[in-house]
């Protein structure tokens, strides 16, 4: 995707957080939260990493369990148990198995998609499905796949300030737009990344997701090979990156994701990173709250990713 074409789309992107937030805030059929004592998150590929934020946000937060477990319906589900089904395409045969295998056993099932297999059988089978867009972005598809869930949690009295994390996602989103493109760290990196590899590192859950769709948009997008490497804790896992990075012809650029979420003690990490490799560019998420720097990265990286595929047509 070009660069105007970005920005174009991270442009409509508040509206769309705030659309689907709306979407999953007027769905009928809503469960009865009555006897639930569990939710299980269903989905695969960028649904799975939205499960598994969602489960992040949500765990010093809720009063059940919330737990993304991906294309398998575990054998915990039972009809205490809210099965919700994320889908975006709604053609993933694994989803929809896990979806089928939770009917059979779970309180109620709530269904995000677009239509597809998954769509066609939600409405066989009657249960209440929240539409979203299946051409979205990566950061609006991440985040259609994540808001309405927090929402419909919200609405069933699961866990409290899910709409205003949304609203204030969005807010952060269209302040940030422009100078998101205009960032020295993006300019940097597409200098530095062109035949170079990506080593890209984060700590906690927000930077872990953040960081898989670092690599993804990189290597789809950008054209640049990216790995996924944990923060070194020692001069061994140091030097294990380092050889990762003598690899290739000329050297690798350890990219850094920060957020206000990760974990302490991370500094001997980052002093090791920044001693062993001669290219290291952290970037710092904005905003306030896990979503809003979560998607605040996703953005970065989609900008990198367009800066790389510009320069590359323009050389």
């Amino acid at each position: 995707m070009a660069t105007d074409d970005l920005r174009e789309s991270v442009r409509h992107l508040p509206d769309q957080l705030r659309d689907i937030a709306v979407a999953a805030a007027d769905l009928d059929q809503l469960p009865d939260a009555e006897g639930i004592e569990s939710v299980v998150v269903l989905g695969t590929g960028g649904a799975r990493v939205a499960g598994d934020v969602i489960e992040a946000i949500c765990e010093l937060r809720a009063t059940v369990p919330i737990v993304a477990t991906g294309a398998r319906c575990p054998a915990w589900v039972s009809d205490r148990t809210l099965a919700i089904v994320v889908s975006p395409s709604g053609d993933d045969p694994g989803v929809v198995a896990a979806a089928e295998a939770a009917l059979d056993t779970a309180h109620a099932i709530v269904v995000v998609t677009s239509g597809g297999t998954l769509g066609t059988a939600a409405a066989a089978w009657g249960v209440p499905v929240v539409p979203v867009d299946p051409d979205a972005g990566p950061a609006a598809g991440l985040g259609a796949a994540i808001v309405p869930v927090l929402v419909l949690l919200e609405r069933l009295g699961f866990v409290s300030g899910m709409t205003r994390t949304v609203s204030d996602a969005a807010t952060q989103i269209a302040e940030r737009l422009d100078s998101l493109f205009d960032s020295p760290r993006v300019r940097l990196l597409a200098e530095l990344l062109p035949g170079r590899l990506a080593l890209v590192t984060a700590a906690g859950s927000i930077g872990k997701h953040a960081a898989r769709r670092w690599v993804q948009e990189l290597d789809q997008v950008g054209g640049i090979a990216a790995v996924r490497r944990r923060l070194p804790t020692g001069q061994v896992d140091a030097e294990a990156g380092a050889r990762l990075a003598d690899t290739t012809r000329n050297g690798a650029v350890l990219v850094l994701l920060r957020h206000d979420a990760e974990p302490d003690g991370l500094d001997g990490g980052v002093a090791l990173a920044r001693e062993r490799f001669d290219h290291v560019v952290e970037i710092h998420a904005d905003g306030e709250g896990p979503l809003a720097q979560l998607l605040d990265l996703v953005l970065v990286a989609d900008a990198v990713a367009a800066a790389l595929r510009e320069r590359d047509t323009t050389d």
